[in-house]
């Protein structure tokens, strides 16, 4: 990688928001500067040039440090950057040095664009121009269809800039902008997913994982520990709640219909859950449900539990394949986290006929004579609290 002391971050949907924009900015501008101040020792400073944050510092960013920012929820895209003139037999040169030496670069295309209109040379001239001049003093040919490399070249009111790669990023709206959420955290793969797709809607997300001690170990907690080095990256740090939930499935098991107890499992963990929600002043939970992917995900059991929860629900991937997710949890590496097994005590407790369209007036009637207030609030005041910071680190563990 070459020295590059300058980035350009491409904004994706927050330039849409007119009037509120600069709140999105200034949050996104904010999230950058945390994850930077992490990786990067040196000064820097970030400025706004023409909707585009600028990230100028006085050593070299390391790709480590681009690919963190790449999980940043606000972010479109990123270029490693080097600044020239507005001369563009200066730039050109420049340009040609460099790619002389990249042996492994056989083929290029040019794509340039001017952000300064009043530049007298449109960009399809920049193009041929400086497109001339690599042919002319290097061995490499131009493919505008699959180039080994594609030659960014900005024009800017002052100076001129180009890159040799753009890093793709996550997109949406930056964390903090859309809310906060309490993420019902599974070992499974959909809730992982779940929990990035409303990532990249800019929801800040607090963890909650249900422990089923002592009808499952403690392995399972070292998996759900390894999701969260992953997921907490894109929320810039988090904190996961591990709530001692053995005690409620016990009690729910002895006391209901033994088909209800997967649909009343998950109701009480949403109790707890909005529970958890309220000493964090979170406006929603969030779930990795998927229609009729499973018994209690039919559309019948979800309607129950929402008409009975009492915070809003979330489920960004209801209308998802599974081959949807598994693609999804590939890209943000917890596909092969979450296929690690583990004990269930869900499976351990769940019926042979669970219930698919649950009886109103039972569910009713139940849930009226149970509300197990005492034994949900030991489970939240017994949670063991779980902090993680920018870089996905476990830094603080509360008992």
């Amino acid at each position: 990688m070459q020295d590059y002391k300058d980035l350009v971050v491409i904004v994706d949907e927050s330039w849409l928001k007119g009037k509120n924009r600069k709140t999105y900015y200034t949050t996104l501008q904010a999230n950058m500067r945390k994850v930077i101040k992490h990786y990067y020792e040196s000064p820097f400073e970030i400025k706004n040039e023409q909707q585009r944050f600028v990230i100028k510092g006085k050593e070299t960013f390391t790709e480590e440090l681009i690919l963190r920012l790449c999980k940043t929820p606000g972010i479109n895209s990123i270029l490693p950057i080097l600044k020239g003139s507005l001369d563009l037999d200066e730039v050109s040169q420049t340009i040609i040095e460099s790619l002389k030496s990249q042996e492994d670069i056989k083929t290029f295309k040019i794509r340039s664009k001017r952000v300064d209109k009043r530049y007298p040379i449109i960009s399809d001239q920049i193009n041929r121009l400086v497109a001339g001049k690599i042919l002319e003093q290097t061995d490499k040919k131009v493919d505008i269809r699959n180039p080994d490399i594609y030659i960014d070249i900005k024009i800017m009111n002052d100076y001129s800039y180009f890159s040799f790669k753009r890093y793709k990023a996550v997109g949406g709206f930056p964390i903090g902008t859309n809310g906060s959420v309490v993420t019902l955290l599974s070992g499974g793969l959909d809730s992982p997913v779940a929990s990035y797709m409303m990532a990249k809607r800019g929801s800040k997300q607090h963890f909650v994982f249900f422990h089923a001690y002592p009808y499952v170990g403690d392995e399972v907690k070292e998996k759900i520990l390894k999701l969260m080095t992953k997921l907490s990256l894109y929320q810039n740090g988090t904190a996961l709640y591990i709530v001692p939930f053995g005690e409620v499935q016990n009690y729910i098991a002895k006391h209901c219909d033994e088909n209800y107890r997967t649909l009343l499992f998950r109701k009480y963990m949403m109790d707890i859950a909005s529970m958890i929600g309220d000493q964090l002043n979170a406006q929603a939970i969030l779930m990795g449900d998927a229609l009729g992917q499973v018994s209690s995900q039919t559309i019948f059991n979800m309607s129950a539990l929402d008409r009975h929860s009492k915070k809003m629900v979330l489920r960004p991937l209801v209308g998802f394949n599974k081959i949807e997710v598994i693609n999804l949890a590939k890209e943000i590496e917890t596909f092969d986290i979450s296929s690690e097994p583990h004990d269930d005590a869900c499976a351990l407790f769940a019926p042979k006929h669970p219930i698919l369209k649950p009886n109103t007036k039972y569910l009713d009637s139940f849930l009226e004579e149970h509300k197990c207030e005492d034994l949900l609030e030991k489970a939240v005041e017994d949670s063991e609290i779980h902090i993680f910071n920018v870089r996905g680190d476990n830094i603080r563990r509360k008992v």
